[in-house]
């Protein structure tokens, strides 16, 4: 006997304002009470799903205290103490973060004679990938041992100290290429289905891949040609009113979105004996 193929469609929220309930204090999560529950009748013989948009802004902080990535100490001869300098959580590239060194830097230095400016000056080099750290002066150094954002400038917190004592002039380069780009792709999940699409050999739930493919502090519009298909066979002859739904990176850690809001179209196709 032939079969026919039903959908439902639905588009799910964070924001409260369009029903959804329990948003995380980071937006990574959030839940829903469905007055007209998702369905699929108990004589279907096959169920999936598919997302088949998605739209996400790029805000996440690639530094901050969550990632245990945003601390530096820098050392100035001649001054009592290391200067430890907290990097306010952020979407940084090179020259936002070297602006805001320099800020945390020179409220620390109040009342002296010198600036950040006239001490260093961070370069990227575009050919390599890594950071150039220009010398102004002999007095200046950084300690790498007590600086977590040390990966993000292609250093390790093993890496020994650069500076001070480098001849004014020099240029420091970055053993190792930069990490500013910590995130990726996004990983849409939830408890409609258990397995989702496996991620090598984990299966968390997931839904979705989203890849980033836009500038920071832009908005992900994601609308994949072929979405990859997800198995939901549990869903037949289940009623689901109440569904939770997360947010992580690709590494499976929950996402900060940075008080904007996430949303996405699912399709559930099913099939009934005509």
């Amino acid at each position: 006997m032939p079969l026919i193929k039903k959908s439902i469609s639905r588009i799910f929220s964070s924001d409260p304002e369009n029903g959804s309930l329990n948003l995380s204090p980071d937006g990574s999560s959030f839940s829903v009470n469905l007055y007209d529950p998702v369905t699929v009748p108990h004589n279907a013989v096959y169920c999936t799903m598919t997302v088949q948009s998605a739209n996400i802004w790029y805000t996440t902080p690639n530094i901050s205290a969550a990632l245990d990535n945003n601390t530096l100490q820098i050392v100035i001869t001649g001054q009592p103490a290391p200067y430890n300098l907290v990097i306010d959580d952020g979407l940084y590239d090179l020259p936002q973060l070297q602006a805001s060194i320099y800020s945390e830097l020179n409220k620390q230095l109040s009342g002296l004679a010198f600036t950040a400016e006239d001490l260093f000056e961070l370069r990227g080099n575009a050919a390599t990938q890594k950071v150039e750290i220009l010398f102004k002066t002999t007095s200046v150094g950084f300690i790498w041992s007590a600086s977590t954002i040390a990966p993000i400038l292609g250093f390790t917190t093993s890496d020994p100290a650069s500076g001070p004592g480098v001849p004014a002039g020099t240029i420091v380069t970055s053993p190792n290429i930069a990490k500013f780009d910590v995130f990726t792709s996004f990983l849409i999940h939830s408890d409609l289905v258990h397995s989702g699409i496996p991620v090598n050999d984990v299966s968390s739930s997931v839904l979705a891949n989203v890849f980033i493919d836009v500038l920071p502090g832009s908005l992900i519009n994601y609308t994949p040609t072929n979405p990859p298909i997800v198995d939901a066979t549990e869903l037949i002859g289940a009623k689901r009113s109440q569904i939770f739904f997360f947010l992580t990176d690709q590494k499976d850690v929950r996402l900060d979105t940075n008080d904007e809001y996430w949303s996405f179209t699912i399709v559930i196709d099913y099939y009934v004996e005509a």
